[in-house]
């Protein structure tokens, strides 16, 4: 019997495995272009980072996001684009492109996450399975509420991502759990779940402390919101069932 419940516990443990990736740092060299390959030191692809220019000793900006795009043969391929967190309308843009020398950071913004669950067992299992820091789906939820908003999209969770300051993602979905890269939409990581998710049973949009979230006519018009909890965020996510 002892032996049994043993195994139980194993199982479960496994089945909410931590993914922290930490960041990845190294510099960029020879011809720099749009792209560039570098050594693939086991980062998943959808993962995503910033390039930092130095101008001197003391004054460094970021100039560019990079995305990993692809890997092949042991190396990965980064993609730069326009980095966008840090915007200001009111400033002039500087327009510098990567360079050799430059120093390349993935993983950006891994150190905290958040977790889309649909009750509050699921948060709390998370919660206890991570070593990440956790912030509190009231956080998200509570810029919906306010925004009469019961249905949010992938450009909703990318501005709560810029207001906090994180780009990791958790979406317990159906019997899986996801790892998200914020910027990039893309599953970095994916995990089969102790108990799965009843859609009938769910919160939605979802797990929050927040009263129910309407849409700007209290519901009567468009108030369903998100409608089936798993087939919305599988559709969302574009992942496997």
């Amino acid at each position: 019997m002892k032996r049994v419940i043993l195994v139980t516990l194993l199982t479960a443990l496994s089945l909410m495995a931590d993914f922290a990736p930490a960041p990845f740092q190294t510099t960029l060299e020879g011809n720099v272009t749009q792209s560039v390959e570098i050594a693939d030191p086991g980062i998943a692809v959808g993962s995503s980072g910033i390039v930092l220019h130095a101008f001197d000793e003391q004054h460094k900006a970021i100039i560019a996001t990079a995305v990993v795009t692809g890997k092949k043969e042991g190396k990965l391929t980064i993609r730069f684009q326009k980095f966008k967190r840090l915007q200001q309308r009111a400033l002039p843009e500087y327009k510098i492109e990567p360079e050799a020398g430059d120093t390349l950071i993935l993983n950006y913004l891994y150190n905290r996450i958040l977790p889309v669950v649909p009750d509050e067992e699921h948060f709390k299992a998370f919660s206890r399975s991570t070593k990440t820091e956790v912030l509190h789906p009231d956080l998200f939820a509570s810029m919906l509420y306010f925004d009469h908003n019961p249905k949010p999209d992938r450009e909703d969770f990318q501005d709560i991502c810029r207001q906090y300051d994180f780009n990791l993602l958790y979406f317990a979905v159906g019997d899986k759990g996801r790892y998200v890269d914020c910027t990039t939409f893309k599953v970095l990581h994916s995990e089969p779940l102790a108990d799965k998710v009843d859609s009938q049973k769910a919160q939605k949009p979802f797990y929050s402390r927040m009263p129910e979230i309407k849409n700007r006519l209290g519901g009567i018009m468009g108030g369903e919101g998100i409608g089936d909890y798993n087939r919305y965020y599988q559709k969302l996510l574009k992942s496997e069932k």
